[in-house]
């Protein structure tokens, strides 16, 4: 019987990966355990910045729709932010493996000054002005809010009573911390005793253990592949 992969990234950035792993074989569940809402902020005179600074593909969504502005180099968290920037238009893109800190010194090692603007959520895991040397002065723009989800879908409520479920992808802290806490409120936490727990980093991993699952596994490095590498040895079923 093939088992599914459940995918808790909002729903734009769940597409691309859930599309990869039906390829691979795999049956996947789209979760979004955050909702990606835009905030009506402005954005500034870039003629004042010397370089832009993406944390996630949400925020080069956004900022995309509402600037027609590609001139300034644009540095990115990972690969998928990067290739999200150079589809939207950028022709400058740095890209720096892993997390906030990695792109902090990467910023840190290649921008000599500031400022710099960091397009970002209204709430973010890191602030990247106090990872930054003293001579890059950060602003920060928030473009969008994280709304966590109320609720599960019913085919999710379905695939646990089901036993249809192998992993669950965790991408963050909050993400994990939301599908804890809807688990407990629901009364399905037991539901997990029989899924794997594939997390993004050792943080995500710590979040996630607080309901009962089969393992809870780190992937060694902050990457969407790497998380995904997870997979067979969580014994998925295929």
């Amino acid at each position: 019987m093939t088992r599914q992969v459940v995918i808790t990234r909002p729903r734009d950035d769940a597409a691309g990966l859930a599309a990869e792993l039906t390829a691979r074989g795999y049956e996947t569940l789209v979760e979004p355990m955050l909702d990606i809402v835009p905030l009506p902020a402005a954005i500034p005179d870039l003629s004042h910045y010397r370089a832009l600074a993406f944390t996630s593909a949400n925020g080069v969504r956004v900022f995309a729709d509402r600037s027609a502005d590609r001139s300034l180099p644009a540095y990115a968290v990972g690969m998928r932010t990067a290739d999200s920037l150079r589809r939207a238009g950028f022709t400058d893109v740095r890209g720096a493996p892993g997390d906030a800190e990695a792109l902090a010194d990467f910023i840190g090692e290649t921008l000599d000054r500031g400022p710099l603007l960091h397009v970002c959520a209204k709430e973010v895991a890191r602030d990247l002005d106090a990872l930054l040397p003293p001579a890059i002065v950060v602003d920060s723009l928030a473009l969008y809010e994280a709304v966590s989800a109320e609720t599960f879908s019913q085919p999710l409520v379905d695939a646990l009573y089901a036993c249809t479920i192998d992993s669950v992808l965790f991408f963050s802290v909050r993400t994990a911390a939301t599908f804890g806490t809807l688990a407990t409120k629901l009364g399905l936490a037991e539901m997990t005793t029989t899924i794997s727990a594939l997390c993004l980093s050792k943080q995500v991993a710590a979040e996630a253990a607080r309901l009962p699952w089969r393992t809870v596994m780190a992937a060694p490095e902050p990457t969407t592949q790497s998380l995904v590498a997870l997979l067979p040895r969580a014994g998925h079923g295929r």
